[in-house]
């Protein structure tokens, strides 16, 4: 099963009609579509990514099934808009969701970074509800992929002893697969 399925597997069993859920990398606009139908016309989902070709695309991706109504775009970096999101939304969300590294097919110096990151987990930790997932996707076979991913695991494991908990998911391959963590908030 690719990792992007097991996402979806994981939020079809957590995400009910009235929630709300971030993407906080909104890349092509496939896991915020996603989350959009999820949630429902109760719902609401916020997509964060930093380049106008992303939210161009994730825009015209609602748009063919309607759903621009459900989704605040921002572009900016995920970092400063998920602090942002702390106060108005502080153990409200039901689901954050990341893929990082960088927009396929665009420009690869355009792309997540460890101490950014950091900052994004940290502000997503306050944002989730009791019971509420964070997914993170770390792709770690372009320059800076290792360190962001290890920077991911190291995050993930410190907050085991607050009772969250944390799952890896390593697809098999010779190569350098992408990791999938998952947080189940305490």
């Amino acid at each position: 099963m690719r990792l992007t399925d097991k996402v979806h597997q994981i939020l079809t069993d957590h995400l009910q009609t009235g929630d709300l859920a971030i993407d906080a990398t909104a890349g092509n606009g496939h896991d915020t579509l996603f989350l959009a139908e999820q949630v429902g016309g109760d719902g609401h989902v916020i997509a964060i990514d930093i380049q106008e070709s992303a939210i161009e695309s994730t825009r015209q991706k609602l748009r063919t099934k309607e759903f621009e109504d459900r989704v605040t775009l921002q572009q900016d970096d995920h970092a400063s808009q998920l602090e942002g999101l702390i106060e108005p939304h502080h153990e409200a969300v039901a689901t954050i969701v990341f893929n990082l590294g960088y927009l396929p097919g665009s420009d690869k110096a355009v792309q997540t970074n460890s101490a950014n990151t950091h900052k994004a987990l940290e502000a997503s930790i306050r944002l989730l509800r009791p019971g509420g997932i964070l997914c993170v996707t770390a792709y770690r076979g372009h320059p800076g992929g290792p360190e962001e991913a290890k920077a991911v695991e190291d995050w993930m494991r410190s907050k085991e002893i607050y009772g969250h908990t944390i799952e890896c998911h390593k697809p098999p391959s010779s190569n350098t697969p992408p990791i999938l963590w998952v947080l189940r908030k305490a």
